[in-house]
């Protein structure tokens, strides 16, 4: 799944990109504010797209001098499926701490990081989930490692992403931390369980 551009799981045109913004904002958009967030494609190519959805109903468009002026009806039958699709990364994000929060051995902190953290995330890309083992959960004991099998099992069949689970054990993190992966979910990571600054601290230990 593409978290950049989440419409793409249903439409590799411009009106999937059309949809996203106008999904994400309650608003009345330009062609030209339009082609703007969109970040891709022509002013023009813009327009086209959203006068094409225009035309099935699920944008909505009034003039307003020269210019036409695009918000998504959220009255259409297909919107509350278009809004779900935009925010898949959200979605992703509240089932990860559902289902982490719910292991009966919890870790120290978990974050999501990498390209999937920055909300850059392309299909080909991977999951990274970086887990923290507190000092007292053995590392090669079953319930510990099948709640980690499970969370890389799960996050895959939800995105079709690669998932990849970077485990450390809280006496390890000290040791490890000028490695790259510590130091980017420390910069960038997003909170799965627990807090980042419990990250900062077992490096600074």
């Amino acid at each position: 799944m593409d978290l950049a551009r989440p419409l793409l799981v249903a439409t590799p045109t411009l009106d999937g990109d059309v949809l996203e913004v106008l999904a994400g904002a309650d608003v009345e958009f330009s062609g030209r504010e339009l082609a703007r967030q969109v970040g891709r494609g022509s002013v023009e190519g813009i327009r086209r797209a959203a006068d094409r959805l225009v035309g099935q109903g699920i944008v909505l468009c009034r003039p307003a001098g020269s210019a036409h002026l695009y918000r998504l009806n959220r009255e259409h039958l297909a919107a509350p499926s278009i809004e779900g699709l935009a925010c898949m990364r959200e979605e992703l994000l509240a089932r990860l701490r559902a289902l982490i929060s719910a292991w009966e051995l919890q870790p120290c902190v978990a974050l999501l990081f990498g390209s999937a953290a920055r909300g850059e995330a392309r299909a080909a890309s991977d999951l990274d989930v970086l887990v923290i083992r507190p000092a007292g959960h053995e590392p090669d004991s079953s319930p510990w490692q099948d709640q980690l099998l499970a969370l890389q099992r799960s996050a895959s069949a939800w995105t079709g992403n690669d998932t990849r689970v970077l485990e450390y054990g809280e006496g390890e993190v000290a040791a490890a931390s000028s490695e790259r992966v510590l130091e980017e979910a420390l910069h960038d990571g997003v909170e799965l369980f627990g807090k980042r600054r419990v990250l900062r601290r077992l490096i600074s230990a």
